[in-house]
């Protein structure tokens, strides 16, 4: 049974089983491409258009048109997982017209901060579905037969008749809003977009990682020139929200690592408030910490001491700790080992203070070398110097370098000494040199010869065996858990000590990195792919790029918000200023419904007639203003965020909808969230509320009567 709505095909039973079956059986003459190349430089192509052109040329000469199902239209690009025999992807990609949907508003537009935006003719969804397998596809859609909300298209249970955050009507969940996507992204034709669901092996992938299906996203977004895109990371992997546990681990989120950051925060939280945060808890000493915690929590402090030992360095930070624990995870085998110990920890033993057999008193005869011994003997008596010099344990190689330097300023013989100093004796002391597991350099240390082939020899001897055995990736897992719910999530100290107005600043900031949610990257879309990748902001080809500029003004004051976002126009170097004019109107006709009429009458940054060249008039990455009628400023599709005219005045400082659960009061009509109204994100929404000052006011007032 279909049912066709939203524009959107809502399959029931089989999701789209039988083009599923036609997609998988190759077609004769169709193009496969390389899931880990595709959308790569010049692979399958470069485009260096405004992404609304770009996206039409890519499905032309990439894509298998696949039928059209009631106005929706479809296409198919075959992706090939190299790491894999025959494994394919199907990449499909899914355009929505305006006038076929019956919610044109954008949701993620009006909580990003693009509400302001003219609803776009067009929206791109690009969609890896799930595997076609039954079970799984139960699971990531819960119950069968779910429901969504028509407005924010979160998934209800199936017994819900509306949606119980904003009132709107539930329908049953289909193709399009499934929450099994492998991936699912959409892109408005104004090259503004949002990344809606990754999903990797742990939801529901047979071959590609998240990161992978990460990569090949960001890729495609390079390719075809998107301007910006959005993401809420809400992401959870054993009850924790990876945003915070990245955040203090790595200084941003997981989505991080391909450019995206700070866009919109919630409750009122600036940029600033946020890089606060994260530097408060990320910079902790682990010694306060454990000051905090002596008498309140031992195991956190066992925790703290059994990695310090394995990491065989001072981890001086909470981050630097969290950091260690992750990065271990993934290295450690599923379970302890019990016999012998692996190559990370014999690595870290080394570090630790054990005397290895290897350990050697003369300089290596082996490596071919320029200088005398008496100067290659004076240039380790240096170094040693200024290991000894140093406050740390461990120095990086590049300090050790400088600091050689200012007494021999031959680089080429303290390259030579540096490389060869690792476990060696000179005099009294032991040269030890190892990779800093945290922050992947070369770093030295000095010991006591005396006391690294004594005591500390015994103590490894009996130590590493017994580190190797009690450490598996799941008891790290479950140390990670336990510090992320004491340290991170709620600091402990700060509920059972007395001191608790001096350790309230932990379980704020871990509050401020939780209500930040809202994460974008800006591609850079004006410019080309080549371009955008250096720090020139300099086109190299030959071509006209000019960003042209509409400024809408409403009659209705409450109406107007600012102006909707330049939009690129390419024209040839011999272009005429009639030429842009036309370009320009054909841009903003396609890319904004209210403008579909649209006519240039003039450009005010432009004098002369337009039979005149642009060149020499403006360069290419000029911003112009462009002059026209036929704007329809009243129409209802006008913003992305609609046309209703509301209030949001909260307590927390918040003037904006911010996609948190909000309540108007019924007094004075004014927005504000139920989290600072008292009401919990658990409870049910009232049916009568009123805010703060009204009830102070309701309150004064009947005290006078």
């Amino acid at each position: 049974m279909d049912v066709f709505r939203d524009g959107v095909c809502l399959v029931f039973g089989g999701m789209f089983a039988t083009r599923d079956r036609a997609i998988r059986k190759r077609k004769r003459g169709e193009r496969l491409f390389s899931f880990h190349n595709f959308a790569d430089p010049g692979f399958p192509a470069d485009y260096d258009g405004p992404f609304r052109d770009n996206v039409r040329t890519f499905l032309e000469e990439c894509a298998e048109s696949e039928v059209t199902v009631d106005g929706l239209p479809g296409w198919c690009v075959a992706l090939e997982d190299d790491s894999k025999q025959s494994a394919r992807v199907d990449l499909l990609v899914f355009v929505e017209g305006v006038q076929d949907t019956i919610h044109p508003y954008c949701d993620q537009c009006r909580c990003i901060g693009w509400s302001h935006h003219p609803v776009s003719n067009k929206r791109y969804h690009f969609i890896i579905p799930a595997p076609d397998h039954p079970e799984r596809s139960k699971r990531a859609n819960g119950i069968l037969g779910a429901k969504i909300c028509t407005n924010c298209k979160e998934p209800l249970l199936s017994g819900y008749l509306g949606c119980p955050s904003c009132g709107d009507e539930a329908l049953a969940a289909g193709f399009l809003y499934s929450q099994s996507h492998l991936l699912h992204g959409v892109i408005h034709c104004n090259g503004f977009g949002h990344l809606l669901r990754i999903n990797g092996r742990e939801k529901g992938s047979d071959s590609s990682s998240g990161r992978e299906i990460m990569d090949l996203w960001d890729r495609m977004c390079a390719m075809l020139r998107a301007r910006k895109v959005s993401v809420e990371d809400v992401a959870k992997k054993c009850s924790l929200e990876l945003r915070l546990l990245h955040a203090v681990s790595y200084g941003e989120s997981w989505y991080g690592r391909w450019g995206y950051k700070f866009g919109h925060g919630s409750f009122g939280i600036t940029q600033q408030m946020y890089v606060k945060a994260v530097e408060a808890i990320r910079e902790m000493p682990l010694r306060v910490m454990g000051q905090h915690f002596e008498g309140v929590d031992q195991d956190v402090l066992g925790i703290i001491a059994l990695y310090q030992r394995i990491s065989g360095q001072i981890l001086q930070t909470v981050g630097d700790l969290i950091r260690f624990m992750m990065e271990l995870k993934v290295r450690l085998p599923e379970h302890p080992e019990t016999k012998g110990i692996s190559k990370a920890l014999k690595d870290n033993d080394r570090r630790s203070g054990s005397m290895s057999p290897a350990v050697s008193s003369s300089p290596p005869t082996d490596m071919p070398s320029r200088w005398s011994l008496k100067r290659l003997d004076l240039a380790t008596q240096v170094i040693v110097e200024a290991l000894k010099s140093c406050d740390r344990k461990w120095m990086p190689r590049q300090d050790v370098r400088d600091a050689a330097r200012v007494y021999i300023g031959d680089t080429g013989l303290l390259d030579y000494v540096l490389k060869s100093l690792g476990d060696r004796v000179v005099g009294n002391h032991i040269v030890r040199r190892a990779v800093n597991p945290i922050t992947k350099v070369l770093e030295y240390s000095l010991e006591d010869a005396i006391t690294a082939a004594g005591v500390v020899r015994d103590q490894s001897r009996c130590q590493a065996p017994e580190t190797a055995c009690e450490v598996g990736r799941t008891q790290v897992l479950k140390d990670i858990v336990y510090i992320y719910k004491n340290v991170l999530e709620n600091y402990k100290p700060a509920r059972t000590s007395g001191i608790k107005h001096m350790l309230t600043a932990i379980p704020t900031a871990a509050r401020i990195i939780l209500d930040t949610k809202q994460f974008i990257k800006d591609y850079r879309g004006e410019l080309t792919r080549k371009s955008a990748n250096n720090d020139w902001n300099m086109d190299d080809d030959e071509l006209l790029r000019v960003m042209c500029t509409v400024v809408l003004n409403d009659d209705d004051p409450m109406r107007n918000r600012p102006s909707p976002p330049p939009e690129l126009v390419v024209l040839p170097p011999h272009a005429t200023v009639r030429d842009l004019k036309l370009e320009a109107q054909r841009a903003f006709r396609e890319t904004y419904y209210i403008m579909h009429s649209f006519c240039v009458e003039s450009i005010p940054d432009l004098v002369g007639d337009d039979e005149d060249l642009l060149f020499g008039a403006i360069e290419s990455g000029s911003h112009v203003r462009i002059d026209g009628i036929g704007i329809h400023t009243r129409h209802d599709w006008r913003y992305e965020g609609g046309i209703e005219s509301w209030t949001v005045d909260c307590p927390c400082g918040t003037k904006d909808d911010d996609g948190e659960r909000m309540i108007a009061c019924d007094v004075c009509e004014v927005w504000q969230h139920t989290r600072c109204g008292g009401i919990s994100d658990m409870d049910v929404i009232p049916q009568r509320f009123l805010c703060h000052r009204c009830s102070v006011n309701l309150n004064f007032y009947h005290t006078m009567l």
